[in-house]
C-alpha cells in the first residue's frame, strides 16, 4: 500500500477523513469484496491494480459513510468557557 501523508498545515478534520478511508480499504482488502475472477479475471499484475480499485471504492464508500468516531478533538477550535 503506497504510504500517504498529510501537510503539516491540513486540518483535523482531513486527517480523520483520510483516517476513515484508509480503515475502509483495509476491511475491504479482508473482506475480498475486490471481484478478481471472471471473465477479466487474474493475469500478472492483478494483485497489483486491485489495490487501486479497493483504494477507489474505499474513497467513495468514505464520502457516504462515516465508520470511525471524531476521537480527535479540534485544537484549532476555541477553548469553552469556564475552563
Amino acid at each position: 500500500m503506497p504510504v500517504q501523508t498529510l501537510p503539516v498545515t491540513s486540518s483535523l478534520s482531513a486527517q480523520q477523513a483520510l483516517l476513515n478511508r484508509l480503515f475502509l480499504s483495509q476491511m475491504l482488502q479482508f473482506a475480498d469484496v475486490v471481484p478478481t475472477r471472471g471473465a477479466f479475471g487474474g493475469g500478472a499484475g492483478e494483485e497489483q491494480f486491485a489495490s487501486f480499485l479497493r483504494e477507489e471504492y474505499a474513497a467513495r464508500l468514505a464520502e457516504r459513510v462515516q465508520l470511525l468516531p471524531d476521537i480527535l478533538p479540534d485544537r484549532t477550535a476555541p477553548a469553552a468557557a469556564g475552563r
